[in-house]
């Protein structure tokens, strides 16, 4: 009589990994409930509980010791003493009221980290820079995915005394930022990002890794914020308006997508077209950022209206 078959056994290496994912999550449900607090949807709140993988995150941040690292959103502690550890300042930044008080308690020991109980969204990175005497900061954090996008911009916007920031953002936004034109995910977002920062994904992290576990896995980037944007338009305003409107419009060829956007008669765009090197029948999905550079700055010189009535 045949043996009956047995289920492979897991290897030693997947009960391990399998066991400290575990005692990560039950050391910060410890934590928290130690100090009357769980996880709040409101805040986008998962934390991060697999040590190993902390320390590759800051391995992978490259910090030194000169530096004045900004941490956004440190929640239950996961990178900040590591963080702490390397740099010569750490300022982290936490909404939430209880998770401020419950780092206070933790952090107390430890001089080199600055807690600001506040959004960070309103917090003056400047003002920063200059309190601690760094030329430019160094920013981390594991981001709400429902706010990675107003982060973004309120870090380019104070480029000049941001360095670097490495944050765990969604796969799929990810992949949003480094797309190439003409394909689904390339759009608005990925220009806008190019503008102002170099990109370069860094490690991807299952969803497992956090707890509560989030429905889709994120992807650690860094972004090197260029000093100098990599294009030359006159007008930033002007260069954001056609490019969004491209992209509103995406399957509608360029000649139609700025008749409205500019509010500029078809012969116009089509000799501003013309101006810039492009094709007017193209589909703005398929321009890189130079192309949209050289419509902004034709559309500028041809007097493009600030704000352009709707055209019929």
């Amino acid at each position: 009589m045949p043996r009956p078959t047995r289920a492979p056994r897991a290897s030693a290496y997947i009960r391990d990994r399998a066991s400290a994912e575990s005692t990560g999550a039950a050391r910060t449900k410890e934590l928290l409930a130690a100090h009357g607090l769980s996880p709040r949807k409101r805040f986008g709140q998962n934390f991060l509980v697999r040590e190993e993988l902390a320390e590759r995150i800051v391995d992978l941040c490259r910090l030194d010791p000169d530096d004045v690292a900004v941490e956004i959103g440190p929640g239950a502690g996961a990178l900040t003493l590591r963080i702490a550890r390397s740099v010569r300042q750490l300022v982290a930044v936490e909404m939430d009221r209880g998770l401020a008080a419950l780092l206070r308690e933790e952090l107390s020991g430890f001089p080199r980290v600055e807690l600001i109980e506040g959004d960070v969204l309103d917090l003056d990175l400047a003002a920063l820079a200059a309190a601690h005497g760094a030329p430019r900061l160094v920013v981390v954090g594991n981001i709400p995915y429902n706010i990675t996008t107003p982060i973004l911009e309120r870090l380019f916007e104070q480029r000049a005394v941001v360095r670097s920031a490495v944050l765990l953002v969604q796969k799929e936004y990810a992949q949003r930022l480094a797309a190439a034109a003409g394909t689904p995910e390339y759009g608005s977002l990925t220009l806008f990002a190019r503008y102002h920062a170099l990109m370069e994904p860094l490690l991807a992290v299952r969803a497992s890794a956090f707890w509560p576990r989030p429905d889709v896995d994120s992807m650690l980037v860094r972004f090197l914020l260029r000093e100098q944007p990599p294009v030359e338009v006159p007008d930033e305003a002007l260069l954001f308006r056609i490019i969004r409107g491209s992209f509103q419009m995406r399957r509608k060829q360029l000649i139609n997508t700025l008749v409205e956007t500019l509010g500029l008669g078809k012969e116009t765009i089509d000799r501003l077209c013309r101006q810039a090197r492009i094709d007017p029948q193209r589909r703005g999905e398929t321009l890189a950022l130079e192309e949209f550079a050289r419509l902004a700055r034709a559309a500028a010189e041809r007097g493009a209206p600030e704000h352009p009535a709707a055209h019929a």
